[in-house]
C-alpha cells in the first residue's frame, strides 16, 4: 500500500535530515551575523570609533564570514543530496563540525572586539577612549607611518600596565588583527597624566612597522661592544632594546615628562626592580628610568631629572642585592650613556641618513617651555591650545608634578581636554 502524503512528508523530514538542516542553518546564520558588529553597538558619533578602524575591523570579519558561508555552500551542494549514504552523511557531518570549530574562532575574534567595543557604550568612559584615539593616532604621525598604519584603537583592561596588540598579529587562526589596539588599566582613566604610556605602546607598532626592531638591536649590540662591554651585556641591552625603543619613542613625543611618568608608574617593591633575563625583553625597571635621565641630561644639561635620580638611588640601594644581581645592576649601569647616545645619535639611511629623533620635534620640549605652561592658567591660554598632543599631555604631567594642584583638579582638566580631541 504507497505510503499517505503526510507518511511521505515525514520521512523527507526525519529527524536525522531535520538536525543536519538545523545546523546548516544555524552555521549560516551565525556566519552571517558576523558582518553585524556595528549594527549591533551602535556607538553614537562622541563614542564612536573611526570610519578607517570600522573599515579594517568589518574588511577582516566579512572575510571570516564570506569564507565560512562559501565552504557552507560548497559541502551542502557536493554532499546533502547524497546524504543517506551513510559514508556521505559521516563526511557531511565532519565538515559541518569543522565549520562549527571555525566559527567557533571566528566568534573569538568578533568577541573580543565586542568586549573592547561595549566600553566605549559608557557615556562617561566612551569619550575618553576616543579622546586616547586621537593620543595614539598623534604619536603615529611621523613621516609617512599614519599613511600605512590603521589608526590604534585605545580600550580599558585589568591589570598593572598598559600593553599592544600589533596590527597583524594573529588573534585567532589565520585571521591576522586587522587593527592596532592598546590596553590600559583601568586606573588610568583616573589618573590620565598618566597615558604617555600610550606612546610607548604605539612606539611598538611604530619601530615594527619600521622595521628598525632588529636594526636598533644591532645597533646596540655595536655600540657596546665598541666601549669593551661583556658579550653578555652586549646581548643583555640589545633584547632590552625591545623595551627601551619604544620608551625612547614616547620620550621623543613629551620629553622630560615620560621620565616624571616612568618614575612614577615604576615605583615598585625592591624585589622587583633588579630581575635580570636573557629571554625576556623587559630590563630592570631600575634602569629604565635612569636611561630616560640619561636622555634629558644628554639633551638639555642639568634640570629636574638630577634630583629626581638622586631620590632614585635613594629608594633603591643596590646594597641588599645579592652579590652578582649588584655587579651586573652596577656594570649595566655604567653603560646608559653610551646607550643613550646610540639612540640619541645614531642615523639610518631610511630616515634620509636622519636619527631616530628627526621624526620628533624636540625643539617643542623644553623642559622650560613645559614648566612655564604647566600652571592653571597656562593650560587655559592660546599658547597651550596650539600645542601638538604630546607637548599638552607632558604639560599636564608636570602640572602633577608640581604638587600644587589637588589630583582631583587635574583630572577634571583632562577630562575636558580628553573630550575636546574626542570631538576633532
Amino acid at each position: 500500500m504507497p505510503d499517505s502524503p503526510v507518511e511521505t512528508q515525514q520521512k523527507a523530514i526525519s529527524p536525522g535530515n531535520s538536525e543536519l538542516l538545523l545546523k546548516i542553518d544555524s552555521i549560516r546564520n551565525r556566519a552571517q551575523l558576523l558582518t553585524g558588529l556595528r549594527k549591533m553597538l551602535s556607538l553614537p558619533p562622541e563614542q564612536d570609533i573611526s570610519a578607517d578602524q570600522w573599515e579594517a575591523l568589518e574588511s577582516q570579519l566579512a572575510t571570516v564570514s564570506n569564507k565560512i558561508r562559501q565552504q557552507l555552500r560548497i559541502y551542502t551542494d557536493k554532499y546533502f543530496s547524497e546524504r543517506n549514504d551513510p559514508i556521505i552523511r559521516q563526511t557531511l557531518i565532519n565538515r559541518l563540525g569543522e565549520l562549527e570549530m571555525d566559527l567557533a574562532s571566528a566568534y573569538t575574534f568578533y568577541d573580543t572586539f565586542m568586549d573592547i567595543l561595549t566600553q566605549r557604550l559608557s557615556p562617561d568612559i566612551g569619550p575618553l577612549l576616543k579622546g586616547c584615539d586621537a593620543i595614539a593616532a598623534h604619536a603615529l604621525q611621523r613621516g609617512s607611518l599614519a599613511d600605512i598604519t590603521v589608526p590604534p584603537l585605545v580600550c580599558c583592561d585589568r591589570g598593572f600596565g598598559a600593553f599592544t596588540v600589533r596590527e597583524g598579529v594573529s588573534i585567532i587562526r589565520n585571521a591576522p588583527n586587522p587593527i592596532p589596539f592598546i590596553a590600559i588599566p583601568y586606573s588610568r582613566i583616573n589618573e590620565k597624566y598618566n597615558l604617555i604610556s600610550i606612546f610607548h605602546e604605539v612606539g611598538h607598532q611604530a619601530l615594527t612597522k619600521l622595521n628598525m626592531v632588529p636594526l636598533w638591536q644591532q645597533v646596540v649590540y655595536e655600540s657596546l661592544k665598541k666601549t669593551g662591554a661583556t658579550p653578555l651585556m652586549r646581548s643583555l641591552f640589545a633584547n632590552w632594546s625591545k623595551e627601551l625603543l619604544p620608551d625612547f619613542w614616547a620620550f621623543c613625543l613629551s620629553g622630560m615628562a615620560q621620565t616624571s611618568s616612568i618614575r612614577d608608574v615604576l615605583i615598585l617593591p625592591a624585589s622587583m626592580m633588579f630581575s635580570i633575563s636573557t629571554i625576556q625583553p623587559h630590563p630592570p625597571s631600575y634602569l629604565r628610568f635612569l636611561l630616560s635621565v640619561e636622555w634629558c641630561r644628554q639633551l638639555w644639561g642639568k634640570g629636574d631629572w638630577d634630583n629626581w635620580e638622586a631620590e632614585w638611588l635613594e629608594f633603591y640601594p643596590l646594597k641588599s642585592l645579592d652579590e652578582t644581581t649588584r655587579q651586573l645592576i652596577l656594570e649595566a649601569r655604567q653603560y646608559l650613556p653610551t646607550i643613550s647616545r646610540a639612540v640619541l645619535q645614531t642615523k639610518f639611511k631610511k630616515l634620509g641618513n636622519r636619527p631616530l629623533t628627526s621624526l620628533f620635534a624636540l625643539g617643542t620640549l623644553t623642559p622650560q617651555g613645559l614648566k612655564a605652561m604647566a600652571t592653571i592658567e597656562g593650560i587655559q591660554t592660546d599658547t597651550f591650545r596650539n600645542q601638538p598632543i604630546g607637548v599638552q599631555l607632558a604639560v599636564f604631567r608636570l602640572l602633577r608634578e608640581k604638587r600644587t594642584i589637588k589630583q582631583i583638579t587635574i583630572d577634571a582638566l583632562m577630562d575636558s581636554w580628553l573630550k575636546g580631541l574626542a570631538k576633532k
